[in-house]
């Protein structure tokens, strides 16, 4: 497994229609959309997504010591008894960090200072979504390559701040994949922007074991 940090700098997303529609409260056996209003919304989902600029990175790092309440990846000790349940069957752990950029936090707030709340909504769902699809495009591209080697990423990923995986962990994704190539910084709160940037962990595990746990 390549030790070095790799870098995307533009990643074309698709953007999930049926996902942004969904976070925008429309479900396809309860709400009827005219044609005419279906089309006005996709082309500001489209709008919005003009405004995306997709990047992502990650590095994988060997797991060097675990408990059942705390994992060590590579020199970086974390304390969480969920993430060392996720990595328990793991011999190395993928960091993966994705942003859509600036550019579309921006457009959001000019559209709700000319008090255009439903272009604005428009495009935070359109962000908030084109942000997990660009995490996910990183696990794709990771994953096709560690198929040439017999692994495969754990189906689930794990974020700073989600269940007892504390915030301040994402100090380790900015130590080790240099975020500030991506043009994502942290503040002191451990917080990250641009807003719509998102950070995981998976783990790396033999895809025959796995097959064999799973019979």
């Amino acid at each position: 497994m390549d030790s070095a940090v790799k870098y995307f700098e533009n990643i074309w997303i698709e953007p999930p229609m049926d996902r942004i529609l969904y976070r925008l409260g429309y479900k396809k056996t309860k709400t009827k959309l005219e044609k005419d209003q279906k089309e006005q919304i996709e082309e500001l989902i489209w709008e919005g997504v003009s405004h995306c600029h997709p990047k992502g990175a990650f590095l994988i790092l060997p797991i060097t010591e675990r408990t059942c309440h705390s994992i060590t990846i590579g020199r970086h000790l974390v304390k969480s008894k969920s993430l060392a349940e996720l990595l328990k069957n793991s011999e190395a752990a993928a960091l993966m960090a994705s942003t859509i950029g600036d550019e579309m936090i921006h457009a959001i707030e000019d559209e709700i200072k000319k008090e255009n709340s439903v272009k604005a909504v428009i495009f935070d769902s359109t962000a908030s979504q084109m942000a997990d699809k660009t995490v996910a495009w990183v696990m794709d591209f990771i994953n096709k390559t560690l198929q040439k080697e017999g692994k495969a990423l754990t189906s689930m990923r794990y974020s700073p701040g989600y269940g007892d995986l504390d915030l301040r962990y994402q100090k380790i994704f900015f130590e080790e994949l240099k975020l500030e190539k991506l043009g994502i910084s942290l503040t002191k709160s451990y917080m990250m922007t641009p807003e719509k940037s998102v950070t995981a962990i998976c783990g790396v595990e033999n895809r025959i074991r796995r097959e064999e746990r799973n019979e």
